[in-house]
């Protein structure tokens, strides 16, 4: 090859070099007359061994999540270093922040920067597809429009189907009067068989004595696919790293449940001798817009996850702190007692039990479902505070910056929730003479997330927590604790629920 020849190789190298040198400088220089512009600053960085790739950090949240101690350990480090903080990990910057300011700007204000799709879809993926979960943009939109309907407050408000799964489920209790009882599974089936037919138009009857379609087969592949999801994320996206093969028989199992139940549900609705339900069915819209059998079960699995998860935890977390406060037990049955006749009650007179809500606003506070959440840069941003030594400056975001927020950590900011913070107390949620809810900020309690993405299902969640909670103090005189750990110990899945349950023994009245 002679020197002529060299060069015509070397030269459109050299070229596209130049161009990308000069890019990336031109990128640099532009962001950085941005960051001046807004008066940004750094935020504090967490002290790291290896700056580049993180692993010392990667390894030591993999340990909390293995003890149990993930959302504590994330707290933390908020505690020791301020509300706004960032870390290098597998070569991308990631910032964390419980800032009010800036949970308005990421989730409401400047929604449009944010998105969750580079993410989740990778994590969620195989479980449960593409949906509003794990989309952005005009699909994501489409698709909680389509969902909307579904969940209006004429549908929530009916109580008459899911008073029958919560009949199901004291009827199933019934057996353990005056004994111990692990309470947990329990509200999980009561979430599956009511879930199942808000989705699908017919239930899975777990709670009865012949559940429909393998009910318990799909609850134990739910429950481990969920865990495997909750892996996934602590995990750089590569799937050979995911090398249980149990989630992956989990998911299969999962979705192919899922599918049967999809093809049941338009077979009944197609079939004019078929009794049809009096509510909207979730499957029958979607099978109206689209004849896409795999995205009708994608987006019901994208709603099934959260309305499973939304009742069923917080069902446990309520009974795991109500077995351990008396007190608080019996002044919440006095007033469920003035209702009357749990036939008579209705979504409005729910709503209008002080105590109640304050007793479900502070597991929420205090135990969140979902304990954190992650959200990724799609362009250049700036967050409106969290830099600089007072850490009151504005934050200049690189796309591709990935942010995290600790709803476990915000719950439980004493400047926000008093020195008391990390205590269940539902009196704090009431103003004095106990007749009227507080009212916080909307930044500082976000159970349901907030914003656009706030999460669709909130109403329908909040109403049936509060009829089985309600129901079941009506019922039990006391429910008295029998775990032998008192403090809460988180199970972090997808969602973060107590590891051990709520163990209780229950006293008819």
């Amino acid at each position: 090859m002679n020197s002529n020849t060299k060069n015509l190789v070397f030269l459109p190298a050299l070229i596209i070099l130049v161009i990308s040198i000069f890019r990336t400088l031109l990128l640099h220089f532009r962001r950085r007359r941005r960051a001046r512009f807004h008066g940004c600053a750094s935020p504090p960085n967490l002290p790291q061994i290896d700056c580049i790739f993180g692993l010392d950090t990667v390894f030591q949240s993999l340990s909390s999540f293995r003890r149990n101690k993930g959302s504590t350990s994330l707290g933390q480090q908020f505690s020791t270093h301020g509300t706004t903080f960032q870390y290098q990990v597998y070569n991308t910057t990631k910032l964390c922040t419980i800032a009010p300011k800036n949970l308005q700007s990421v989730f409401s204000t400047d929604f449009d920067s944010w998105g969750i799709a580079p993410l989740r879809l990778f994590f969620f993926g195989p479980f449960v597809g593409k949906g509003i979960m794990t989309a952005d943009g005009p699909f994501w939109a489409h698709s909680r429009a389509l969902l909307k309907p579904t969940f209006s407050r004429g549908q929530i408000s009916d109580l008459s189907a899911y008073s029958v799964h919560v009949n199901n489920l004291l009827t199933a209790l019934s057996k353990y009067d005056g004994m111990d009882v692990d309470v947990k599974p329990y509200f999980e089936k009561l979430a599956l068989d009511s879930s199942t037919e808000f989705l699908f138009g017919h239930s899975t009857g777990s709670l009865t004595p012949s559940p429909t379609l393998d009910a318990q087969a799909f609850l134990k592949a739910y429950n481990y696919g969920q865990a495997g999801i909750g892996k996934r994320m602590q995990l750089p996206q590569w799937n050979f790293l995911t090398r249980d093969k149990r989630f992956w028989r989990s998911c299969t199992l999962a979705r192919a449940f899922v599918e049967r139940c999809v093809t049941q549900a338009l077979a009944s609705q197609k079939d004019s001798t078929c009794k049809q339900p009096a509510r909207l069915v979730l499957a029958h819209q979607l099978a109206a817009e689209t004849k896409d059998h795999k995205d009708i079960v994608n987006q019901l699995l994208n709603v099934f996850l959260p309305a499973h998860d939304a009742t069923a935890v917080a069902l446990t977390n309520i009974f795991f702190h109500l077995s351990r406060h008396p007190n608080v037990y019996a002044a919440l049955r006095s007033e469920i007692l003035t209702l009357g006749p749990y036939q008579i009650w209705t979504f409005e007179r729910l709503k209008a039990c002080k105590y109640l809500q304050a007793v479900m606003n502070e597991t929420f506070r205090l135990n969140p479902s979902i304990g954190q959440m992650n959200r990724i840069a799609l362009r250049d941003t700036v967050l409106p505070t969290g830099g600089g030594r007072s850490s009151s400056s504005p934050v200049f975001v690189k796309k591709g910056t990935v942010l995290t927020t600790s709803f476990y950590a915000l719950h439980r900011l004493p400047e926000l929730w008093g020195h008391d913070s990390g205590i269940w107390r539902p009196e704090r949620w009431l103003k004095k003479g106990g007749d009227e809810l507080l009212k916080v900020g909307h930044w500082t309690f976000l159970p349901f997330g907030g914003g656009p993405r706030i999460c669709i299902g909130m109403q329908l969640a909040l109403t049936e927590v509060g009829y089985a909670v309600g129901r079941m103090v009506e019922l039990y005189e006391r429910v008295e604790c029998r775990d032998p750990v008192w403090d809460f110990v988180e199970e972090w899945k997808l969602t973060t629920v107590s590891r051990n349950g709520a163990k209780v023994r229950l006293v008819r009245a």
